[in-house]
């Protein structure tokens, strides 16, 4: 087989492959993403809740931020750090109780961020949420504090 020939294969590939995360995510992709979230709340609303659950939470805490920050959605960082705030509340619980819950106040932010993370879903490309998951990465392997806690209400407030 002729070299060159199939070194043209495979860069149009990479040209295909690039193309497509520039596209939405699927339909499929976005609802299941979606559902993780608003069922990891929900069970941990009604006191069913475990480490599993929560960490979905907390992730799709740094998505949204990330995506934030990528021009995709806009909200105060009060938002965040009350969400975080929440999270830390239900953690401490489930160490001293062991009953991973949400409190109605905490869900009730919960349940803005994860408006918030649908509408960033509809909106981001597979490679704005490639690109966030690979920040959210070396945040997790950083020492750093939260991304939103030295921003205040400054940043992206609506309005």
């Amino acid at each position: 087989m002729n070299k060159r020939k199939h070194a043209v294969r495979r860069s149009s590939g990479g040209k295909s492959a690039a193309k497509a995360r520039l596209l939405p995510p699927t339909a499929q992709s976005i609802r299941a993403q979606s559902l993780r979230g608003h069922l990891a709340l929900e069970a941990l609303r009604v006191g069913s809740g475990n480490g599993h659950l929560l960490s979905e939470l907390i992730h799709v805490l740094y998505v949204a931020w990330y995506l934030q920050e990528a021009g995709f959605g806009v909200a105060g960082a009060a938002l965040y750090a009350q969400a975080e705030q929440a999270l830390e509340r239900s953690a401490a619980r489930a160490t001293a109780e062991n009953i991973w819950r949400l409190d109605d106040a905490e869900a009730l932010v919960l349940e803005q961020l994860l408006t918030l993370h649908d509408e960033q879903l509809q909106q981001a490309s597979v490679n704005a949420m490639h690109e966030v998951h690979k920040r959210l990465v070396r945040f997790a392997q950083s020492s750093r504090p939260t991304p939103w806690s030295s921003l205040g209400e400054r940043v992206n407030e609506p309005g």
